[in-house]
């Protein structure tokens, strides 16, 4: 298998190439992390090709051709990664969230794209959601997320895409992902500084429906061997929590009572969670980890590099 992941220095991005048999062939695209040639060294990942490019620049994308004009297999993941961002620059997040993936699809050809979404696209929303409801975002993360769906459509009607998968993504937590991410600062905090305190952004209502990561990578492998002309399909654990919720049990397995406080508020209100079932109908699968175990994976890999 010839296999193309577009924003593979990420979290999800190392976690992926990490998952994968050692005999599939990976280009690997990434644009500005320092350390991600090294991080392949480090786990021994030799049947990856790092290739640095930046895909906003059609010269780089062009030369991401000259290596294979059509890749059997591609996992796009990349995108701007804080939501926050994206209202004070909208500019910024439409280019990092659109532009690129309209630039590959202009030169490249895929048999199989699969293609990271958000569940942000359901911003406005209030209740169950799943793909047959209709769209109607604010939030500037959310209204480019929802256009580069739109765009995939376009360029597989193109023929550019044979098959292709918009996955709304819920979040995923644990090794190497960034350190403001939530799930990390709860394991820092409880579990190895063993301080109760803890600061959360806004009311603590927002709700979050994240899985270990290692379910996500797992469900990002069998959609590459779906063989549905196209899906548009939501992937969550399906156990959303409130954002105090969160927090509470977190502090539970680290056996620290809590103490919680707000402050300011957050551009991105959820009030949502999925119901769509497809992964379950169609592939058989649900989460694995739960959220104990994966924080307390998380806090082994963060202890281990403390």
């Amino acid at each position: 298998m010839n296999l193309l992941v577009v924003g593979a220095s990420g979290f999800i991005g190392r976690n992926l190439l990490l998952s994968l048999p050692r005999d599939v062939e990976v280009t690997a695209l990434y644009n500005q992390s320092t350390g991600f040639v090294e991080f392949l060294r480090l786990e021994g990942l030799t049947n990856v090709r790092p290739l640095r490019a930046d895909l906003t620049c059609p010269k780089d994308v062009r030369f991401v051709a000259r290596t294979a004009s059509v890749f059997e297999r591609c996992v796009y993941l990349a995108a701007n990664g804080d939501p926050a961002v994206s209202v004070a620059r909208p500019g910024f997040d439409l280019t990092s969230n659109c532009l690129g993936l309209v630039n590959l699809l202009e030169i490249l050809s895929f048999g199989v794209l699969v293609f990271l979404s958000s569940g942000a696209v359901y911003d406005g929303h209030v209740g169950p959601v799943s793909p047959e409801t209709p769209l109607r975002p604010g939030l500037p993360y959310a209204i480019s997320k929802m256009a580069a769906e739109h765009y995939l459509r376009h360029f597989q009607g193109r023929g550019r895409v044979r098959r292709a998968a918009a996955v709304r993504f819920f979040g995923a937590f644990g090794p190497h992902e960034p350190s403001r991410k939530i799930y990390s600062r709860l394991v820092r905090q409880f579990g190895i500084r063993r301080d109760p305190h803890f600061t959360l952004r806004g009311d603590g209502k927002n709700l979050i429906d994240a899985m270990y990561v290692s379910d996500a990578v797992r469900a990002l492998n069998l959609l590459l061997e779906s063989a549905e002309p196209h899906l548009t399909l939501d992937l969550s654990s399906g156990q959303p929590l409130t954002l105090t919720d969160l927090v509470q049990r977190a502090a539970a397995v680290f056996g620290v009572q809590p103490e919680i406080s707000y402050e300011g508020d957050v551009p991105e209100h959820i009030e949502f969670h999925s119901t769509d079932r497809s992964m379950v109908e169609r592939f058989g699968f649900l989460p694995a980890v739960t959220l104990e175990t994966g924080l307390r994976n998380l806090h082994s890999h963060l202890a281990a590099r403390a």
